[in-house]
């Protein structure tokens, strides 16, 4: 039994698709799906499936979500929907989710990073990012799936940048520029994406346009935020302008995604 929540969703068991079609009863099993294990109160259901404002009829209907989510599920071995006060839980092996199994790739890649294991970390992370479909929770309504789905896109693109952090400082500049330029592109106020975006650049003899590109970054910054670059972006900048040689111009956070390094030194070392 497989639950995806990273794309359109969908339950499966082994090649067959489970059909859980309609978007309410999707909701229903998404909302116990992200608190695996735990009870799930029944107001929270509610107010996740809802938005806030159920219907009169809300005990009927959510019980009538519930009760086919469970003859559905029956036949799988290792999952149960149950019934504890005050509200549901569902039970399910955590590997068979893969928003789970994501994080846990990420996880593994950080502690690789701190174990000086780069290539494998990339691997890891590379593994991890192989299992989005497309948007998270996609094609479930309500504000809440929404808040959730952004959220998730927002570790995706941090395990996304850190591989592409990793890959810098493996040297691999030019295999890894355009994948970095796409994802920069997607994410124009990311200040993290466009420092190791400055850094592939000059490094791979593209001086002129690593400036142009910081030149409008900040542009965009000040016109659309009222801000000016942080101090990571300034920094790499700053290198670039004093021509530092092109392997001592790192990303801030080339290797190590979970702690901010010191930024150049004005000596270039």
């Amino acid at each position: 039994m497989s639950f995806l929540i990273l794309g359109t969703f969908e339950a499966r068991h082994g090649d067959r698709v489970i059909p859980v079609t309609a978007p309410k009863q999707q909701a229903v099993l998404a909302t116990l799906l992200l608190d695996a294990g735990n009870v799930v109160p029944l107001d929270r259901i509610v107010d996740h499936i809802w938005d806030g404002s159920p219907p009169t009829s809300w005990q009927t209907t959510l019980q009538a979500y519930v009760y086919r989510l469970r003859n559905l599920l029956a036949p799988m071995s290792g999952v149960g929907l149950h019934t504890r006060a005050p509200g549901y839980v569902l039970e399910s092996d955590e590997e068979e989710i893969d928003l789970v199994v994501f994080r846990e790739h990420v996880a593994a890649a950080r502690a690789l990073v701190r174990r000086d294991d780069p290539r494998a970390a990339a691997d890891r992370l590379r593994r991890a990012l192989a299992m989005w479909r497309g948007n998270a929770l996609a094609g479930i309504p309500g504000q809440w799936f929404q808040h959730e789905a952004r959220f998730m896109e927002s570790e995706r693109v941090t395990a996304h940048e850190e591989l592409l952090g990793i890959e810098l400082a493996l040297g691999n500049d030019q295999q890894v520029l355009p994948e970095l330029a796409k994802l920069a592109d997607a994410h124009p106020f990311r200040e993290s994406l466009a420092a190791e975006l400055l850094v592939a650049l000059y490094r791979v003899g593209r001086q002129a346009e690593a400036l142009q590109t910081y030149s409008a970054v900040r542009r965009r910054l000040r016109d659309e935020l009222g801000v000016e670059p942080g101090r990571d972006l300034r920094a790499v900048h700053d290198a670039i302008l004093r021509q530092v040689p092109p392997r001592q111009v790192i990303s801030p956070r080339w290797l190590h995604p979970a702690q901010e390094l010191v930024p150049f030194s004005h000596d270039g070392r």
